[in-house]
């Protein structure tokens, strides 16, 4: 045991980015496949890379390399998904050229819809047609002649499963990488930690959990005791009353009433993606940490306010006792107070200025050598991923 250290759980922004693929488990990681298909089949065809870049041209796409998911990179499923999306009306079109005869006529419609949906001229449409003569005339390994029919697959026999997947994990995973996107910044950030993790658990279960529920649920540990109800869904929504997005609902919608097999599966699998990867949130996140919680009151916004100073008079004796020297007590408890009245500090811009430095600037002042041990021990907290990058 190591009685002196002060456990904050180390990096949250790995524990958002396994939530990601608790998020994912339900849907077989169908997309994430289809994903890497993408990215090998264009990145090991010259040819069916010029291909694609011609004819986003053509019908006004902007092109871009698939991105390649790589599993362990902070929430690629994300930047996959938005690529995806991009590209998809350039993919249907560059990939109708593998379609077996007997399926082109079937499928030409989606082709159609693009061009007239993208306004494509004639002559566009024509040399289009060129591209996609020469490359069914490619001839293919076993390897890629697999590949492009998985893909194939993905953008036509299985279209609709595949955009409900895509606008889904479109909607919804923006809220972890937004959480990974603050933290992994490289200014000391561990006073809007605790608030960031309630932001983000909070932002994602009102996308499923009864809203009676979770409005009663106003603090870390009253957050954890709906695991229990999420787990036996007697706090989870109906899943038509659920959170897809607009693109992906308006497919639901349409779904629902006709009793669509693929809409139902889908309904399945969304229900239980926001449950397991809301449990896990809620099960690995620190929310109701007494350290984080007092950590937050050192934001400069928060000085001047009782309850501030009542937290942080706290910190030395429940979470930082080892800090200050024993007989330094009354010390830092009279610099605590005259900090919180002082006028003469520098004023603090929270969406321009770091709070190290303006800490620092408080320190140069000389006023509060006891205080500066304590705020110089918070602020070296580790919280989030920039330490892997000094240890490489």
């Amino acid at each position: 045991m190591a009685p002196h250290l002060v456990d904050i759980d180390g990096d949250t922004c790995h524990h958002a980015h396994n939530a990601s693929k608790k998020f994912s488990e339900p849907f077989e990681r169908v997309l994430e496949r289809f994903f890497t298909d993408l990215f090998n089949d264009v990145r090991w065809s010259v040819d069916l890379k010029e291909a694609l870049r011609e004819i986003c041209l053509l019908i006004n796409v902007t092109f871009r390399m698939p991105h390649r998911f790589v599993n362990h990179r902070w929430l690629s499923a994300y930047d996959s998904t938005m690529s995806t999306l991009c590209l998809w009306d350039a993919l249907t079109v560059s990939y109708y050229a593998f379609l077996p005869k007997s399926n082109k006529t079937l499928y030409l419609s989606y082709v159609v819809e693009i061009y007239r949906r993208k306004s494509v001229s004639q002559e566009s449409r024509s040399r289009i047609r060129e591209i996609l003569t020469s490359l069914s005339g490619k001839n293919l390994t076993a390897d890629g002649r697999n590949r492009k029919q998985r893909i194939i697959e993905r953008l036509t026999i299985k279209q609709k499963e595949t955009l409900l997947h895509l606008h889904f994990y479109e909607t919804v995973l923006p809220m972890l990488k937004k959480y990974v996107l603050v933290l992994e910044m490289k200014e000391p950030l561990i006073h809007t930690l605790h608030d960031n993790m309630m932001e983000l658990v909070r932002d994602f279960l009102c996308c499923f959990v009864r809203p009676e529920l979770l409005s009663k649920a106003t603090t870390g540990k009253k957050l954890m005791d709906l695991i229990e109800m999420i787990d036996n869904g007697s706090a989870v929504l109906p899943g038509s009353e659920m959170f897809f997005g607009a693109k992906a609902s308006a497919v639901v919608n349409v779904g629902l009433k006709k009793k669509d097999s693929t809409v139902q599966r889908f309904l399945t699998a969304a229900s239980k993606a926001y449950s397991e990867c809301g449990k896990y949130l809620l099960k690995k996140l620190p929310l109701n940490s007494t350290a984080l919680k007092y950590f937050s009151t050192i934001d400069p916004v928060c000085r001047g306010h009782s309850a501030s100073l009542a937290s942080m008079l706290k910190i030395t004796d429940c979470v930082l006792p080892n800090v200050r020297d024993a007989n330094e007590k009354d010390k830092y408890e009279t610099d605590l107070r005259r900090f919180h009245s002082d006028s003469s500090l520098p004023l603090y811009k929270p969406k321009e200025d770091r709070v190290d430095v303006w800490w620092w600037q408080v320190f140069q002042t000389g006023k509060y050598p006891t205080l500066q041990k304590i705020i110089s021990a918070i602020l070296s907290c580790f919280h989030g991923p920039q330490v892997e990058g000094h240890l490489m």
